[in-house]
């Protein structure tokens, strides 16, 4: 009975310890760094999904029983786990990860870890691009990304950027990267009419403050997956969600900012003009009644200070099965141009929950809607800046009654721009709804189905002051595409070493546009608006096109104990851009690589933290040619030819044959991290051939005496180079951080052939022409310039002088006299970005630079006219005119036959384009409150900044007034050329941001 007894009461002591251990108890702490508390560490009661995050201070509070692990991790920091033991304060200090064991990269149709990629990705966080409004989402990858070149093609708001990875990537199909956003791909084709105004960029509602990052995929390796879409390269974006167990986060964010003109070019006064005119036409005895006694400054009539705001607001949070951000923007950007505004608002929820343990559902679905006043495209003598520079100093825009004028040919752009209307409208939807399944432990499959289709409303007004009779257009287009994905995830871990991810997939896209035009003059009075109004209905159009692409896709990575490494990939598209005989094309990839630093020699080394090699080939293709370029096009209508006569005629011939662009590239790189990783280098040398180049020929038909075009293959290119990308934690673990990168790529681009579809030159080599100056030549760049070499004013006879095709000087050169000159891709590009951080303040500082390009400004051959009878006005280096010998004068003596021609297009308006600027400098400071305050129970967090982008641009002196970073096309064949661009933007923004 006595030991029954000893029994039952150690039972009861047992059981009353094990019921004190598993009682539940508040557990608070703070968690800091290196540098102080650490906001937004996640804390997570290990094994279960109990968990929260540290607030401001670094301070969270849980509930836990003893005995129990407490597991804390920040991205970038390493793991730390703590036991709960009697006491209910745990505090911990992270430390800096320096493998980088948690980082998640996103790429196609998956996550990876980085430790483990064979693809080169460079990844752009949200942190660089938060306090800087950027024009278009490609600005915020401008220097920040290796091999990534951004070239604005204005400084118009809206404008359209020219993205290329890795060098051009082709000819004449679109040679722009694929933007996938969450999983869908976007559509961006040119909806925009560009009749009369500056195009406008078609992902110009995406918002900033909605990105988490950007995963830019250049090799084959990583685009192969994307199949008959990954030649041009692939950029992925990732909107931000919330996170499990996080209480709701609310952000609040105001910017306002004012712009200028980065440069402008230096004309001629009303005062110096006359005074030419009158030096240079002896003979007509002018006076400066005959010429004009007005004066007026055009270019600050059409340049102001643009003044812009706005508002962005936030809630995001999640609990134990679900997540959720909402978010909206409210904008208001006014342009350093006269008549040049855009207006933007949206809003975007991204929600998901776990319905079942095996079963996760979710949305991300983005509204947004702009409103643009557009001015004229740069190249027309309606746009601001083109009129500007070219109407002479002595016309006003005002008559003597102090009305409106007509002011000739150049238009008169204060009175169009204070009168007309040219507005664009447009509304876009963006999203998908997706389940998640786990069908066993390894085994997950994913079904989402997607949308973007995006509306453009376009109207355009011109009144009776600037077009007789009025004019009248409104267009209207529509653009939508739907994607379903479905894809199977097999994870599985073999003897603790053997580790296989394999993915599986089936995607099909379906994509349509439709468009109506009308148009009409006559007016019979300018308080009649609409097309219906007017006499005469010119143009009335409408057409539909369409197209369908499904994919079956697949990928294999295996790794070794995370020390070898291997990925296949492999896709089959089918296109109904092509034939039926090449509808279809079979892409891939195969990649290896050796984590030397996971080697038992290098694992404890206190010198290398981090050291890989990697390698891979891969083929991917382009069909993004248009719809129906594979068929025949005809179309009705009246016919000029034959005597306005109503019929059907031939504007395309089928080709049936055309096949895909396909790219064969392969990718051999680097990856060192030294001294706990405070060093880190990533290099890629890469090789990229793209075969059977897609091109448009034309052909003169006698039947119809019209011109025919054939869109077929013509050939094949080449760019090769290297991309390295450096980074140091000068301070790291100091109350003062200092952190540096630097990125560059070298690009060299090739024409390797071309086929009959070709010309030939003088000296036997193909060539196609594009742009106004250049050729596609094989064994030379695709912009490559082809002009005729100017070598100034003789100082001695006063003429000006040119060379001819043998470097002989000549006064009269001849077509037969140009030669290759430079083409317009850079040599290398990059970007060299510094961090400070010292208590609550922040620094940044983004320089970009270019270099070995060339730009051809084909307005100089206006502005550097001398001829008086053009009615231009004059750049005001003309002033310095040669007189005598020995001087050293940038305009031929007047009594010179070349005094009238020397303005001819030759390497006289080509310029240096090579570059380096100040691209932003950022001031920020975090206020932290005292948590016993009354203010902090409300606010959280505010953080004050101020930034100044395109503070500075080191460049050639002849590109005076001339932005290196313009282009006036946004086609491969004559990027590099500008009539008289609007510059990029010097823009001084001020924000705060509150967290509540």
């Amino acid at each position: 009975m006595r030991s029954k007894f000893k029994w039952i009461f150690t039972l009861l002591v047992a059981l009353t310890m094990q019921l004190s251990f598993a009682q539940e108890k508040t557990v608070k702490g703070v968690v800091t760094d290196a540098n102080g508390p650490m906001p937004g560490v996640n804390v997570l009661v290990k094994g279960t999904q109990r968990g929260v995050s540290t607030g401001f201070d670094g301070a969270y509070s849980i509930k836990a029983s003893q005995g129990e692990v407490l597991v804390f991790s920040f991205m970038g920091m390493g793991d730390v786990s703590r036991t709960v033991g009697a006491s209910a304060s745990i505090s911990v200090k992270m430390q800096d990860d320096a493998k980088q064991l948690g980082e998640v990269v996103v790429v196609g149709y998956a996550k990876q870890e980085k430790k483990k990629m064979i693809q080169s990705v460079s990844v752009v966080g949200a942190s660089k691009i938060r306090d800087t409004p950027i024009a278009s989402f490609a600005d915020a990858l401008q220097g920040q990304a290796s091999g990534v070149q951004v070239v604005n093609s204005s400084g118009v708001l809206g404008s359209v950027p020219v993205v290329k990875i890795r060098g051009v990537a082709s000819i004449s199909a679109n040679g722009r990267p694929l933007i996938v956003m969450d999983g869908v791909p976007l559509n961006d084709a040119l909806l925009t009419s560009t009749q009369g105004g500056q195009s406008l960029d078609p992902l110009v509602d995406i918002n900033q403050n909605d990105i988490e990052s950007f995963s830019v995929l250049k090799d084959a390796a990583a685009t192969a997956i994307y199949g008959s879409r990954g030649s041009n390269g692939v950029i992925l974006i990732t909107t931000k969600s919330g996170k499990k167990n996080q209480e709701a986060k609310v952000e609040v964010g105001f910017t306002t900012s004012m712009t200028t003109a980065t440069d402008v070019m230096s004309m001629m006064t009303a005062d110096q003009y006359r005074a030419f005119v009158i030096k240079t036409n002896p003979a007509s005895n002018f006076t400066n009644e005959d010429v004009g006694l007005g004066s007026f400054n055009w270019i600050d009539a059409v340049s102001r200070k643009g003044i812009s705001t706005g508002v962005d607001v936030s809630v995001s949070g999640g609990s134990d099965k679900t997540t959720y951000s909402l978010s909206g923007n409210i904008s208001d950007q006014q342009g350093f141009i006269i008549g040049n505004g855009l207006k933007k608002n949206g809003f975007r929820l991204n929600l998901a929950t776990d319905v079942k343990d095996w079963l996760r559902v979710g949305t991300t679905i983005g509204v947004s809607e702009s409103k643009m006043d557009r001015v004229g495209s740069e190249n027309s003598v309606a746009a601001p800046f083109t009129a500007a520079y070219l109407q002479a100093p002595n016309i006003s825009p005002y008559g003597e009654d102090g009305k409106f004028q007509r002011t000739g040919f150049v238009s008169n752009v204060v009175a169009i721009e204070a009168l007309n209307i040219n507005d664009a409208n447009s509304f876009r939807v963006n999203g998908n709804v997706f389940a998640d399944l786990r069908l066993h432990k390894n085994l997950n499959f994913k079904t989402e189905f997607g949308i973007d289709r995006s509306s453009l409303d376009e109207f355009q007004r011109q009144f009776e002051i600037n077009t007789a009779g009025g004019f009248a257009r409104s267009y209207q287009a529509v653009q939508q595409k739907f994607v379903n994905t479905n894809t199977l995830n097999y994870k599985k871990t073999f003897a603790l070493k053997h580790n296989f991810n394999i993915l599986g997939g089936l995607s099909v896209e379906n994509t349509g546009i439709r468009d109506v035009t009308t148009e009409g003059t006559g007016f019979a009075s300018d308080d009649l608006i609409n097309v219906t109004s007017a006499l005469n209905k010119t143009t009335t159009d409408n057409k539909t096109t369409g197209s369908r692409l499904v994919g079956l896709f697949s990928r294999l990575s295996y790794d070794f104990s995370g020390k070898y490494l291997v990925e296949l990939s492999a896709r089959r598209d089918g296109s109904s851009r092509f034939g039926s005989d090449f509808r279809y094309g079979n892409f891939g990839a195969v990649g290896v690589a050796w984590v030397v630093s996971e080697e038992d020699f290098l694992k404890e080394s206190k010198l290398v933290s981090n050291f890989k090699l990697k390698a891979n080939y891969g083929i991917a293709g382009n069909d993004r040619i248009g719809d129906y370029l594979a068929r025949e096009r005809t179309e009705g209508g009246v016919f000029p030819n034959y005597n306005e006569a109503t019929g059907i005629y031939t504007l395309r011939f089928a080709n049936p044959n055309m096949k895909w662009e396909q790219s064969k590239s392969y990718d051999l790189g680097l990856e060192l991290g030294m001294f706990n990783n405070k060093f880190r280098v990533n290099v890629d040398y890469y090789n990229k051939t793209t075969n059977q180049l897609i091109l448009r020929s034309n052909f003169s038909v006698a039947d119809n005496n019209g011109i025919v075009g054939l869109t077929g293959n013509a050939g094949s290119m080449e760019n090769k180079g290297f991309d390295l990308d450096v980074a140091l934690d000068v301070f790291r673990e100091s109350k003062f951080k200092w952190t540096s990168s630097f990125n560059f790529n070298n690009n060299k681009n090739t024409i390797l052939e071309l086929n009959d579809a070709a010309a030939t030159d003088l000296d036997g080599n193909k060539f196609i022409s594009g742009g106004r100056s250049q050729r596609a030549i094989v064994g030379h760049s695709v912009n490559t310039f082809f002009l005729i070499r100017y070598s100034g004013v003789n100082t001695q006879t006063g003429n000006a002088e040119w060379l001819d095709r043998n470097g002989n000087a000549t006064t009269t050169p001849k077509a037969d006299d140009r030669v290759i000159v430079g083409d317009a891709n850079p040599d290398f590009t990059g970007g060299f970005n510094n961090n400070f951080k010292y208590g609550n303040w922040d620094l940044n500082a983004l320089i970009n630079f270019s270099y070995g390009n060339k730009i051809m400004v084909d307005g100089l051959g206006f502005t550097e006219d001398a001829r008086y009878s053009n009615g231009f006005n004059k750049s005001s280096d003309l002033l310095n005119i040669w007189e005598k010998p020995g001087d050293n004068a940038s305009t031929p003596n007047i009594t010179s036959p070349t005094f009238r021609t020397f303005q001819q297009r030759s390497t006289k308006q080509l310029r240096d384009a090579s570059f380096a600027r100040l691209k932003g400098v950022t001031l920020g400071y975090n206020l932290v409150f005292d948590k016993s305050s009354s203010f902090a129970k409300l606010v959280k967090s505010v953080r004050l900044y101020a930034t100044a982008q395109n503070l500075y641009t080191l460049k050639n002196d002849n590109l005076r007034g001339i932005d290196p970073e313009v282009t006036n096309t946004t086609e491969s064949l004559g990027q590099g050329e500008t009539f008289f661009t609007p510059p990029q933007t010097k823009t001084f923004v001020f924000g705060a941001r509150l967290t509540f």
